[in-house]
């Protein structure tokens, strides 16, 4: 080969690596600035070169736990940009450095759960050893979301690993790792996994397993064991099958969905209500309506093709409404805003924040005496709960609700994971309002891609839902907010 093509060679060889290194010094240059905006372009950038190099600026961000000099925002601002950015690696080399981070990072539990659940969310079944390793860690989380992500990499020789823990103490732990033993090896765990669903002794695992039964089991074993959940204790299988019917487009899918309209828990029958009409796209709202026109066509009977509309309950199942959401349940929170920004002013309502959602509760309480089993949390940067334990709502608590409201003062910034985890951790309570001035300011997590992610993951086992509130004129901020209330099925209304 004479000397010119061999120079060109190696040029265009250069070339490439020197505009590479341009792109990463930009990128790193980026995600040291102040702003917000100015990160997330540095971060979308270090996404797009798709680097081992690229990858190691973003965990850095990830790892972050101390504000930087000249941060205008907390860590979890920063971190959360970093991650939305890790979920679109695609080059194998990459993700390794994200699998290497897990092995080194030896003083950060939470990057180690984060690592573990992005080896999942790539899928490689060459993770399966480290995974292996995951589920042996020290801390509860990282076990947790190494027992989630072995059944999303496709290495059935993770099955002895995870039959270890399926009767392990932890509900999510041992949840997951059965869930992920089924997925592997449905001829070994696949019965364990029916009896698990039917008899586990806590009702989160319960309802956990029937949400993932889709994954693992032909639709008829689905509809089976969704039918028979319908019976459960506990509201929330009998949620999760009311959900999983629905899913299930059989005349006998609709038999059990409209006995469950007369569940013991007003949301479950809302939720077969609402299910039926989609189906069917009949708006019938009563049990002895939908009886009487199933008796009238079953037999002829052809499921609507395509998108049946909004279901529509009227006004027949509504309690109350609280800012503009209709109150079906007879188990209830509310999240209240107690952060600064809720003395500015509420132009909607002529008054502040504050005092506005100080008259909404009392408005909506003042007219459910004996109807509903409440509790009331306030949050900024910490949470606050009104009783450790819902309670009936009466005069009585009425009143020492509003007081205890009036008596947590205005101040600081607000952590709405906190109290987002904090409510949906309670199983008696299937509904929450979470009102706010705007996004989290911080916490653990603060934009909706991760507070979903993690709530998502969480409401497998609790299937709160979650309706949210902004008192606010900011796009941005109302985003935040309709997001979290899209993940649970909740909705969203905002007053400026």
């Amino acid at each position: 080969m004479s000397p010119v093509p061999i120079a060109l060679t190696l040029l265009a060889a250069l070339l490439p690596q020197d505009a590479d290194e341009a792109r990463l010094r930009r990128a790193k240059d980026l995600l040291h600035q102040n702003e917000e905006g100015t990160v997330r372009r540095g971060a979308e950038l270090c996404a797009e070169i798709d680097s081992v190099a690229s990858v190691e600026l973003l965990l850095e961000v990830l790892d972050e736990t101390a504000r930087r000099p000249g941060r205008a925002l907390p860590p979890p601002h920063y971190r959360d940009v970093a991650w939305d950015a890790l979920v679109k690696i695609r080059d194998p080399y990459a993700q390794k450095r994200v699998e290497e981070e897990f092995k080194r990072n030896k003083g950060n539990a939470y990057v180690r759960q984060w690592c573990v659940e992005l080896l999942g969310i790539y899928g490689d079944s060459n993770f399966g050893p480290t995974l292996k390793k995951a589920l042996a860690d020290k801390d509860v989380g990282v076990r947790r979301a190494a027992a989630r992500s072995a059944g999303m990499i496709g290495d059935d020789g993770l099955t002895g690993a995870l039959g270890k823990l399926v009767k392990h103490k932890d509900a999510y732990l041992r949840a997951n790792a059965l869930e992920s033993a089924a997925r592997l090896d449905l001829d070994a765990w696949g019965n364990k996994l029916r009896d698990s669903i039917a008899k586990d002794k806590d009702g989160g695992v319960r309802c956990a397993l029937l949400g993932g039964a889709f994954d693992v089991f032909d639709q008829g074993v689905v509809e089976e064991l969704s039918v028979k959940a319908l019976e459960d204790e506990d509201w929330r299988p009998r949620m999760q099958a009311v959900d999983n019917l629905a899913r299930i487009r059989t005349k006998s899918s609709v038999d059990a969905l409209i006995e469950a309209i007369e569940d013991g828990r007003p949301v479950v029958g809302v939720r077969a209500i609402e299910s039926l009409q989609r189906m069917t796209a009949q708006k019938h709202t009563r049990v002895g309506a939908w009886r009487q026109w199933w008796a009238d066509n079953r037999e002829t009977f052809s499921f609507p093709e395509g998108s049946t509309g909004k279901a529509d309950l009227g006004d027949e199942r509504s309690k109350a409404i609280y800012n503009g959401i209709r109150l079906v349940s007879d188990h209830v929170a509310f999240m209240l805003d107690k952060s600064k920004a809720m003395s500015e002013r509420l132009a909607s309502r002529g008054t502040s924040k504050e005092e506005a959602s100080r008259q909404e509760l009392e408005q909506v309480l003042s007219g459910l005496y004996g109807d509903l089993i409440f509790n009331v949390f306030t949050y900024e940067l910490g949470v606050e709960a009104f009783e450790k334990r819902p309670v009936e709502l009466t005069k009585k608590t009425a009143k020492k609700a509003l007081d205890f409201v009036d008596d947590q003062r205005i101040q600081g910034s607000k952590d709405i994971w906190q109290v987002l985890e904090r409510v949906v951790l309670d199983p008696s309570l299937d509904t929450a309002y979470l009102l706010s001035s705007g996004e989290p300011d911080t916490g653990l997590y603060v934009h909706w891609s991760r507070v979903t992610f993690q709530l998502k993951n969480l409401n497998r086992f609790h299937k709160v839902v979650i309706h949210t509130i902004a008192y606010s004129d900011n796009q941005w901020y109302r985003d935040q907010l309709e997001k979290i209330a899209d993940a649970t099925g909740g909705e969203f209304q905002f007053f400026e």
